[in-house]
């Protein structure tokens, strides 16, 4: 998930995800409730790094991007799809990301229809981030739309040798850090994962 696997440096993140019905693949999936992603021990965040995006979710949904300042933008989407359950359809999203003192601002909405979007905030205790994720409006069988595909990209900030998000100072002996996710969905169900990336240790 990190940008680079060198530890000590300034990072960003790569994420991909893959909402799957657990009795038809090919079906929308029970919409998620909860993401919690836990990253590996020793990153730090600085985020005097960046400017607050100080908007409120009701300027955001009105104003878009222009809501916040261009500096306190920290990522987007990059494929990101829902299904409304209308067809075996996926509809583009478009998502994008600011930091307002530490609280991660993200901004949902569908790119064929602007209007119709949320806005969620994370918020970061030790290493995990948590974002409880608004409905949204569809069809059958539950009348909601769910996320299908997520591929989101934060590049690396940085101000002189500060880091908005910094890679643990050492790699383990096993070779890899660990991540973890956690996700509760509407119908009650948790499923977690773990992600083992490779890092580069001394010579």
């Amino acid at each position: 998930m990190f940008t680079t696997p060198i530890p000590g440096k300034s990072t960003g993140t790569d994420t991909r995800l893959f909402y799957k019905n657990p009795k038809d693949p090919k079906a929308k999936p029970i919409p998620v409730r909860r993401e919690e992603f836990t990253f590996p021990a020793g990153t730090t965040y600085d985020e005097s790094v960046v400017p607050d995006c100080t908007a409120s979710d009701a300027e955001i949904r009105l104003f878009g991007k222009s809501a916040c300042p261009a500096a306190s933008w920290i990522g987007g989407g990059k494929g990101d799809t829902t299904m409304a359950g209308f067809g075996p359809g996926e509809d583009a999203l478009d998502m994008d990301a600011w930091d307002d003192a530490g609280v991660l601002v993200v901004f949902g909405r569908s790119h064929d229809f602007p209007a119709i979007g949320a806005v969620a905030r994370g918020h970061r205790k030790g290493q995990t981030m948590t974002v409880d994720v608004p409905s949204g409006p569809g069809g059958p069988p539950d009348g909601e739309s769910a996320l299908r595909r997520i591929h989101h990209v934060f590049p690396a900030r940085s101000a002189g040798k500060r880091a908005l998000m910094r890679t643990p100072r050492k790699c383990p002996r096993s070779g890899r850090w660990t991540f973890r996710a956690r996700f509760t969905f509407a119908d009650g169900a948790v499923e977690k994962a773990v992600y083992r990336m490779r890092c580069k240790r001394p010579n």
